[in-house]
């Protein structure tokens, strides 16, 4: 049974009895792989934002000596994944009492003040994960053993983020491993996106991952804009030679919201290198999964079902549903588990009836939450009807068609390998929507080699609503595009359903009307249909409700199966 620490027990108890997980780093070694205790903190999502900051930045303190021992509970799916995977914790404690217990086992702090310096927050943020130290907010009043690194005196002549990354950038990048992007607060929909206000507290979403990887934290509303000095300062940032490239960004790059898009969210466009991509990682924990065991690194550790064994028939139309999104490490966490477990529940009980399903899933939880990674693979063979596919855009979520020559074929050959890794054969693929004419003939014919395992690519324009592939005749659904060796890859023609409360925009169609748009497709078609849950669709509303009014000759397929079937027809 979990041993359950209140927050009155006086200070010696509380350290002596979190001393198994929370060893001073000055007295022991680099522990093992896996911790041999769990400790799970109860953190109130209500409390103060420098209290939160300060309990994950020590989260991720502690699994980094020791790996997988400390878990932190903020919402109802924290506790919902230790059941999933069978995690038992030797000791339950407060926030308040690990916090305390952290700041004597890591007795080296940075000092700030939350109120005043909240813009300079990603720049403390990568000071005091540089310096294996706990950044302690002056209104938190908890008093450190050594403040090795004092940002209210170091920044009171360096007081925008410009400067303050500046500093940071010269004086500490060599002790960072990796870019984050985390906004300090700033207004998500600013009426002037050049100057935003601090309208909201600092999330603590990732803040773990960052002092257990010892990342460079960043957060410069312009970086991306031409002309602007803070571009130049990001440029300099990534291009100084510290991270191998297209490089993985942390996090989430926020800035510059125009009719309610994230310009530069996927990175690729941001700087005129054109050598970044995003992880979308905005989630807690994961400084306990990516240390609490080694990564997955080899093909067969994690294995698809196999695929449905189906003869092409010209009289069938094929269809392949690949759920969006899962490039989302925290959505991974969340809402598709949720859907997951709905897929199984609505497959139990459909007597028998459990029509094929793709899901896109994240390669970089092989790294950052192998547990995960087999969770959804281990839940997908109790159906034996659930499939994996690579989401937007394979190896990041980028623009690949606008990354510079050399770090589009580094991107091709990542992208192969998370496909060999995940035991795939496709991948969905988001270019901006003057790019794929440069895609059809340049960047996607990369994946057709006979060493690669890529064979089908799904793309989705951005923007979404404008047209693509349009020089294409209405009735081809698909191409078959050659590599220079000769190999093939099939190329599908974008479909995205996002919601089901507009039968007049083909985006938001209802159930009824989507099934009848496919049974009218001609017959011997194989096709797709990417779905989205940012128009308000969920598994239920369109997927599952769909799939029981399609006619006979409707036959819904995997997406590895649709690329097969692809092939086959393109001979007819």
């Amino acid at each position: 049974m979990a041993r359950v620490l209140n927050h009155p027990l006086p200070h010696l108890l509380i350290a002596l009895s979190l001393q198994a997980v929370l060893l001073p780093a000055c007295t022991r070694q680099e522990a093992s792989r896996s911790a041999s205790q769990l400790t799970v903190v109860q953190l109130d999502p209500q409390a103060p934002a420098s209290f939160q900051l300060a309990v994950q930045a020590c989260a991720g303190l502690q699994n980094r000596k020791a790996g997988g021992s400390v878990y932190v509970q903020t919402d109802a799916h924290d506790p919902a994944w230790l059941d999933e995977l069978e995690l038992k914790p030797d000791a339950i404690v407060s926030a308040p009492d690990f916090l305390t217990a952290c700041v004597a086992a890591f007795p080296t702090c940075v000092r700030y003040d939350y109120k005043d310096q909240q813009e300079l927050l990603p720049n403390i943020l990568t000071v005091a994960a540089a310096l294996d130290a706990v950044p302690l907010d002056d209104a938190l009043t908890i008093t450190c053993g050594n403040v090795a690194f004092d940002a209210i005196e170091v920044f009171k002549d360096k007081t925008t983020p410009y400067l303050a990354t500046k500093y940071v950038f010269e004086n500490y990048v060599q002790q960072t491993t990796g870019l984050a992007m985390l906004t300090p607060g700033y207004d998500p929909n600013p009426s002037d996106p050049a100057h935003p206000k601090l309208t909201m507290d600092m999330r603590p979403a990732l803040v773990d991952f960052v002092f257990s990887q010892k990342l460079f934290v960043v957060f410069l509303v312009n970086g991306c804009i031409d002309g602007n000095p803070e571009k130049e300062l990001l440029s300099s940032v990534v291009n100084a030679g510290h991270w191998p490239t297209p490089l993985g960004v942390y996090g989430y790059n926020g800035s510059w919201n125009v009719a309610g898009g994230d310009l530069y969210e996927a990175q690729t466009k941001c700087l005129d290198s054109r050598n970044m991509g995003a992880i979308a990682s905005e989630t807690a924990n994961l400084a306990f999964f990516s240390t609490r065991r080694a990564p997955i690194a080899d093909a067969n550790v994690v294995t698809q079902n196999a695929l449905e064994p189906i003869q092409y028939d010209p009289g069938k139309t094929y269809v392949a549903f690949v759920v969006g999104d899962g490039d989302n490490i925290q959505y991974m966490m969340t809402t598709r588990h949720d859907w997951f477990r709905q897929r199984m529940a609505d497959c139990q009980n459909a007597d028998g009836a459990c029509p094929p399903l793709t899901w896109t899933i994240s390669p970089h939880l092989a790294r950052l939450a192998p547990d995960l990674l087999d969770w959804y693979y281990q839940q997908s063979h109790q159906t034996g009807k659930d499939y994996f596919t690579l989401p937007p855009s394979g190896h990041l979520y980028a623009y690949p068609s606008s990354l510079a020559e050399q770090d589009q074929d580094r991107f091709v050959a990542a992208t192969q390998q998370d496909a060999r890794i995940l035991g795939i054969t496709g991948t969905v693929h988001w270019d901006w929507n003057d790019s794929w004419h440069d895609a059809e003939d340049h960047f996607l014919p990369k994946y057709a080699t006979a060493d690669g395992v890529i064979r089908g690519v799904f793309p989705v324009n951005v923007p979404y609503m404008f047209p693509a592939f349009d020089w294409w005749p209405d009735t081809r659904f698909f191409e078959v595009l050659t590599g220079t060796d000769g190999s093939k890859i099939v190329v599908f023609r974008p479909r995205e359903w996002r919601g089901v409360n507009n039968n007049d925009d083909a985006f938001f169609l209802g159930p009824e009307k989507m099934a009848d748009e496919l049974a009218g497709y001609p017959k011997g078609t194989v096709t797709w249909v990417y779905m989205t849950s940012d128009g308000g669709l969920n598994l239920a509303n369109s997927f599952l409700a769909m799939a029981k009014l399609l006619p006979g000759h409707v036959q819904l397929v995997s997406a590895d199966t649709a690329v097969k079937l692809a092939l086959v027809a393109a001979q007819k």
